[in-house]
């Protein structure tokens, strides 16, 4: 009898136990959502720019961070707040807690790269762009090095901003237009006429023909003096879109100025 006692004295102090850690998993995860709610509210509003409720972001992001310390959402949004307040200082100190909980997250190195780049602080901006472009679990790596290429442009390091550039358009697999117009417009800067071309040409077969490829491609063949070339191009812009058709009036005007001075 005894013995039966001890087995069924055993059976409900471990059935006690289970319900104590099932209560403890109950509560746990009813506080993570409390914090994830919490969070929430606070980002719609820092996204709705709610400089009303602003101070209630705040409440919600602290109240959440006391629940979970060690979300690296909650952070990131903290200095989103920050920022919005026009406070430097703790913006840069959330991105940065937001990097020492994860350090993967990748949005925050964005952001304090583009903060770098905006206070001239240059040096600090490429190693931040460069230390995405070099993790390979960055999946939007375009955005690093075009955003690095932005930077090298401003520090005059041309060659590093053109492979900057080349790089995004790889990673982009060709499809940013954004992308090629820079890399473009940087290369006829610098008198690369027929690697522009080469890259207008690209971007039409990877694209489609476009006002923009045939004002530009025009262009590069009048720096050559290529004025047949560069006609033919004009003539297939459409006289619909206003700010290319005075463009090409103003080409060829300067074509046919140097037509007569070669005559």
């Amino acid at each position: 009898m005894k013995k039966i006692f001890f087995v069924i004295a055993t059976i409900l102090l471990l059935s006690s136990c289970a319900n104590m850690n099932s209560n403890v998993s109950h509560n746990n995860q009813k506080s993570q959502k409390i914090a994830t709610l919490k969070y929430e509210m606070a980002r719609n509003i820092i996204a709705h720019k709610d400089f009303v409720r602003l101070a209630d972001a705040f409440s919600y992001l602290n109240d959440a961070i006391k629940i979970n310390p060690n979300d690296p959402r909650f952070y990131y949004t903290m200095a989103l707040a920050y920022k919005l307040r026009n406070n430097d200082k703790q913006y840069v100190i959330y991105l940065n807690k937001a990097i020492e909980k994860d350090k993967n997250y990748f949005d925050a190195f964005n952001a304090l790269g583009i903060y770098y780049y905006s206070k001239k602080f240059y040096t600090r901006a490429i190693d931040m762009f460069t230390k995405l472009t070099n993790n390979p679990l960055y999946h939007n790596a375009d955005v690093a090095f075009f955003n690095r290429s932005r930077v090298y442009l401003t520090q005059n390091k041309i060659e590093e901003a053109e492979n900057d550039l080349e790089s995004a358009l790889m990673f982009s697999n060709y499809k940013n237009k954004i992308y090629w117009q820079n890399l473009i417009s940087l290369q006829i800067s610098q008198k690369e006429y027929y690697i522009a071309l080469k890259n207008l040409f690209q971007m039409e077969r990877t694209l489609r023909p476009s006002c923009y490829t045939h004002y530009y491609k025009a262009l590069c063949y009048e720096r050559l003096s290529l004025f047949d070339q560069a006609k033919d191009e004009l003539k297939k812009i459409s006289n619909d879109n206003l700010d290319y058709l005075v463009l090409k009036r103003r080409l060829l005007k300067e074509i046919e100025k140097e037509q007569m001075q070669t005559k």
